[in-house]
């Protein structure tokens, strides 16, 4: 009987795998944990006498009009070409930009919906939290007003002792690994997020299980270089420093690991130390570049919780310009740069750090329009699910918004959103969140 049993729980084991698998191949763009209520009927709204910017990095539609059909974009084009249907509910856009929703690739809350719905109201429709577990989202399911789309990986890997506990799944051999991603998977995790004590000897294993998932995976580095996580496979990297140890010279390489592995604090402000001193110009720099062109790695620098400016410590400014210049080349390379918040920087405004970062890709070299693709349509295929979401196509959702002015000439203008739209619903910007 006991064998019976553990056979019985085996096959259902696997077929629980079969079955997961098989629902991905089907349908293999990665959803949210909270899709947004949209309109019940088909009912057609219009947007018109807009500046249409799609998010496909093409210059900007003068005089256009979209048409939207429920919660999917029906139609966009010129005025010439598109009829308003009659009955149409219509939205002017005089003097205005339309642009897909914003895509926020490193975003952190803790059942904060007040903070996520401010968010929404400021252009960013959806988010990914990298990294911290499915328990700091439970307000999710009790929110009263709109908030913007939301991927999680779950807690993040991390190697033993760990850095912050409360967040962390720390990994104790490879069958740990298979399990938890399965357990992050039922529960709705697109992704997967490693953390910088995880050795590399188990990169393997995690990408080689996220990949049977059809997940992708990200990873924040400082004691792993950034060449040997690519070369295990890696793809995604989040922010500019986890670069640092790969370009760095590589005895200031080794002290700052000595010291970060002794104390994850040392990291702080060793990463500007580190920076500080990194060479631009030398070979290993366009050599990291080069096997992250080859291996086709996203990077999300989040440069706005790194940003210094002369009137800091004269290193930390010297630290920061190369990682704004190291973006600037990695870009120019042909490495996919996409825009991750982290919430906050120095310099951003409250609210408002989305913002400054493209500022800060712009300031990189990116033209305005190369920073709106990073924001939305470049972060939707990183999300997996530009076949949703990202830019403004004929059967995609109808997450829009509209901007006072021109952000294709003036990347500020993108502080001054004027109307949100979420599947196919304009957000009321004034509503209070309890």
């Amino acid at each position: 009987m006991v064998k019976l049993s553990k056979n019985i729980v085996f096959l259902l084991s696997l077929s629980f795998l079969f079955l997961t698998k098989l629902a991905l191949a089907q349908n293999p763009s990665l959803l949210e944990v909270n899709p947004p209520e949209g309109p019940s009927d088909d009912r057609v709204s219009a947007i018109v006498n807009v500046r249409l910017i799609d998010g496909l990095g093409g210059p900007p539609l003068e005089n256009a009009v979209v048409l939207i059909k429920g919660n999917r974009i029906w139609e966009a084009g010129s005025e010439d070409q598109l009829a308003v249907p009659v009955g149409a509910e219509i939205t002017d856009g005089t003097g205005m930009s339309l642009l897909p929703g914003l895509m926020d690739s490193h975003l952190h809350n803790v059942n904060n919906n007040k903070a996520l719905h401010a968010i929404l109201t400021n252009g960013v429709t959806t988010v990914r939290d990298p990294g911290h577990p499915f328990r700091f989202y439970q307000s999710l399911h009790f929110a009263q007003t709109k908030m913007p789309r939301v991927y999680l990986t779950g807690a993040h890997l991390d190697g033993y002792p760990g850095v912050y506990l409360d967040q962390a799944s720390l990994i104790r051999g490879t069958d740990h690994i298979r399990t938890l991603i399965r357990d992050y998977v039922t529960q709705g995790g697109s992704g997967i997020k490693i953390y910088f004590r995880l050795p590399l000897k188990y990169y393997e294993t995690v990408l080689q299980t996220a990949d049977f998932y059809r997940i992708p995976v990200v990873a924040h580095l400082e004691l792993v270089d950034a060449d040997d996580a690519i070369m295990a496979g890696l793809q995604g990297i989040e922010h500019i420093t986890s670069f640092g140890t790969s370009l760095a010279d590589p005895e200031d390489a080794v002290e700052f690991r000595e010291a970060v592995r002794e104390n994850s604090s040392y990291r702080r402000d060793g990463r500007y130390r580190l920076w500080s001193k990194i060479d631009l110009s030398a070979d290993r720099v366009k050599e990291v570049l080069a096997l992250a062109v080859k291996n086709k790695v996203v990077l999300s620098p989040t440069l706005t919780t790194f940003e210094r400016q002369f009137g800091d410590e004269a290193y930390q400014a010297k630290a920061f310009q190369n990682m704004l210049d190291f973006v600037g080349m990695a870009h120019q390379a042909g490495v996919t740069v996409v825009t991750g918040s982290h919430n906050s920087g120095k310099y951003a405004q409250p609210g408002l750090a989305y913002q400054r970062e493209m500022e800060l890709l712009v300031a990189a070299g990116m033209t305005p329009l190369e920073a709106i693709s990073s924001s939305t349509l470049q972060n939707a295929r990183y999300f997996r699910t530009q076949d949703r979401l990202g830019s403004i196509e004929p059967g995609k959702l109808a997450d829009l918004i509209l901007v006072e002015g021109d952000p294709s000439v003036d990347i500020k203008a993108m502080y001054a959103i004027r109307k949100v739209m979420l599947n196919g619903e304009w957000v009321d910007r004034e509503e209070v969140v309890e």
